[in-house]
């Protein structure tokens, strides 16, 4: 993977993974990192539960501004087939991203770019309007979806290797960035 900075969508970066990649406990990790060196971090972070019906994973978001936990799927049983995203889990999510972005931190985290979005739907507007507030925005991008990101941004993507300490020391530059631009402004 390579570093795409010239063309980039302004403070915003995909760290694109692979299905195999732990994208999460790195990304878990930078928020752990940021906070610690006194960053406000806000939206939402992806984990994976337990293996449920026809070997999938529970799918859990934490709203990083309250702790809260939305469940995103819907426990459909072993033999299950259909999607298994929870419609109102989503729309809760999308609230607490909206949330996120008028509370202006020092980085918005989305979980994901997932289908839902490439296809147009999911937290495709809450993720616009996150990338248009001016706030640094973090997105998880899997491989397959890398095109339909950049298509969504308009132009190529800032890619960011799956690593906490690489995260970190862009959010901290991104907020530096933002901090030097305030102070002349």
């Amino acid at each position: 993977m390579h570093d795409d900075t010239s063309q980039a969508a302004p403070c915003s970066a995909a760290v694109v993974f692979e299905r195999s990649d732990d994208v999460d406990a790195a990304m878990a990790g930078a928020v752990a990192a940021l906070r610690k060196a006194g960053l406000s971090v806000g939206g939402l972070l992806q984990a994976f539960g337990p293996t449920i019906g026809s070997g999938r994973r529970q799918i859990t978001l934490a709203v990083l501004a309250s702790g809260e936990r939305i469940r995103l799927d819907q426990p459909l049983g072993a033999e299950a087939q259909s999607c298994a995203l929870d419609g109102d889990a989503l729309a809760r999510a999308a609230q607490a991203l909206r949330e996120a972005v008028q509370a202006r931190p020092d980085l918005l985290v989305v979980s994901r770019f997932g289908k839902q979005e490439a296809q147009g739907g999911g937290m495709r507007a809450e993720i616009a309007e996150a990338l248009l507030s001016g706030t640094p925005v973090l997105v998880a991008v899997s491989t397959s979806l890398r095109t339909e990101w950049e298509r969504f941004l308009g132009g190529p993507s800032r890619a960011l290797p799956i690593c906490a300490e690489a995260i970190a020391a862009w959010a901290l530059a991104q907020a530096a960035m933002l901090r030097g631009q305030r102070a002349i402004a």
